[in-house]
């Protein structure tokens, strides 16, 4: 009886081993599917601008770590870069933030495709929007146009800065409720990941037989 159960029990093991195995294995090429586009070690050299630093970005461990320390900095400081107004600018900052954050490469130049050339007036203007509500509620920019003598330059200037200014204060509140949304999403995603990784290690590992139950027993009941 003693036999049978046990051979229950391995039974369910095995189904649950097959299941964890399966859904673990379809999390990780869901993610490197994610990661395909993305600069790697073996094929940072065919990025352009990432291609001259191929041999010192190489070298730096952390920009190809996914651990929570590297990601989480990651996302908020690539979420804020990716909808203020620097397009243009964004992959020369990204790196640099990322050697200055030790965070992780590829995620934060995979964030600056957010703002492209199709979603740059959606973003522009819905921060441009957000920051003008805000400045209107807090004070604006304007008051930097009166150092200037002639009132037609003064009133380009203030136009245009204020504009900047606003779509700059926009573009870092979206950049950064997005960021904390996308760090609270990976946290739980990780710590799934990493509970289904142990569950399938530990049904892994071969099962200590019961000293208690005598041979016998396994014997009469086969």
């Amino acid at each position: 009886m003693i036999a049978v159960e046990e051979h229950r029990e391995d039974i369910a093991m095995t189904v649950d081993e097959t299941r964890l195995s399966r859904e673990h294995n379809t999390n990780i090429r869901r993610l490197k599917r994610l990661l395909r586009p993305l600069p790697r070690r073996s094929n940072i050299h065919r990025y352009p601008f990432l291609k001259w630093f191929t041999k010192a970005a190489r070298q730096r461990a952390y920009f190809w770590s996914f651990r929570s320390s590297e990601v989480v900095p990651t996302l908020y400081v690539g979420c804020i870069l990716a909808f203020m107004p620097l397009y243009g600018a964004q992959f020369p900052l990204a790196l640099a933030a990322a050697v200055i954050l030790r965070s992780n490469l590829p995620i934060i130049i995979g964030l600056q495709l957010i703002s492209n050339p199709l979603t740059i007036p959606v973003i522009y203007t819905t921060a441009y929007l957000l920051g003008d509500f805000l400045l209107g509620i807090f004070g604006d920019a304007e008051e930097v146009a009166m150092l200037m003598d002639d009132p037609s330059q003064a009133q380009a200037f203030r136009q245009i800065g204020y504009s900047i200014t606003a779509t700059m204060v926009g573009g870092m509140l979206i950049g950064y409720f997005t960021g904390f949304a996308a760090s609270l999403a990976y946290r739980i995603g990780a710590r799934r990941a990493a509970r289904t990784f142990r569950r399938v290690r530990n049904m892994r590992r071969p099962r200590p037989k019961n000293p208690d139950v005598p041979a016998t027993a396994v014997q009469e009941v086969n």
